[in-house]
């Protein structure tokens, strides 16, 4: 679907048909960002998006890429800073207010939630999510709370042995198994992760390897790289706090690797300073320099 937007884009200038023109730009900018297009790339369709939507005079299109955008600059680095105006999040939820304009709100929300998961700030991302209940409704930015929310709410669990993380880990899993006997392709990754981490706070450590693996191979046969670094990341964790530095330490470098390629420097930078902690005696020298 994000692959034929360009097209309709196309198809839409050449009849003059500047709001639909707009909506599919916008559509294959928010597309991308999800199936985890190269950062870099993406901020230059964002840039020209917010250009475009501000010479069309294109309000809702110029709002909701610019909250999108903001998603795409944290996880870069600062990729498209300076080249248009980029408002924040606080803004944007006083123009989403003062407007009623309930689906910039609730973007807003998502993509604040999105920059919160990837950097691991799992209570952000539960204090966020207590204040915009879920639709209900079966598109793509609920299926990927719900996916963010388990990973975070187990990983609480694990660390607070509070019941409740249990719960919301242990029921977004179940609809993720759902999601995923209708497409396979865009979620096994995604349950293979949510049951090493639900085999990790059980305690059975060899199925939990298994699963970190098994999610790691589907992310990459489905060509998701920020998936794929993802659960690489994790099992590195994993790995870490049993005692498997050096196993560890590789699987953090994969990781790394992978953000790279993703273009999610502020990952690379979170990552490297994770392995900083870790024992350097049992890090190879060439996995423990900076950027």
């Amino acid at each position: 679907a994000v692959g034929n937007c360009p097209d309709r884009y196309n198809s839409a200038m050449l009849t003059g048909d500047i709001d639909s023109a707009m909506m599919s730009l916008l559509a294959h900018c928010i597309g991308s960002l999800h199936i985890g297009t190269e950062l870099t790339s993406l901020s230059k369709s964002f840039v020209a998006c917010i250009k475009q939507s501000t010479k069309y005079q294109q309000e809702t299109v110029l709002y909701l890429a610019m909250s999108a955008f903001g998603a795409c600059i944290f996880l870069s680095g600062g990729n498209g800073i300076g080249e248009v105006e980029v408002k924040s999040y606080q803004e944007l939820n006083q123009i989403g207010e003062r407007k009623k304009h309930l689906h910039l709100l609730y973007q807003n929300f998502f993509n604040e939630m999105y920059c919160y998961f990837w950097v691991g700030d799992y209570m952000k991302v539960f204090e966020l999510s207590k204040k915009h209940k879920p639709t209900g409704q079966k598109r793509i930015l609920e299926v990927t709370r719900t996916f963010f929310e388990g990973i975070a709410s187990l990983t609480l669990a694990r660390h607070t042995h509070q019941p409740n993380w249990r719960r919301i880990g242990e029921e977004a899993l179940g609809k993720m198994i759902k999601w995923e006997k209708i497409s396979s392709w865009n979620f096994e990754q995604h349950v293979k992760l949510l049951q090493a981490e639900l085999h990790y706070l059980n305690g059975h450590m060899n199925s939990a390897e298994v699963a970190y693996k098994a999610s790691i191979a589907a992310a990459r046969e489905h060509k998701f790289t920020h998936y794929v670094a993802l659960a690489s990341e994790l099992y590195g964790r994993f790995c870490v706090e049993n005692l498997m530095s050096e196993k560890g330490a590789a699987q953090l470098q994969v990781a790394i690797d992978e953000y790279k390629q993703w273009g999610a420097m502020k990952k690379v930078r979170d990552v490297k300073a994770f392995m900083d902690t870790v024992n350097p005696s049992s890090i190879p020298r060439r996995l423990s320099g900076k950027i």
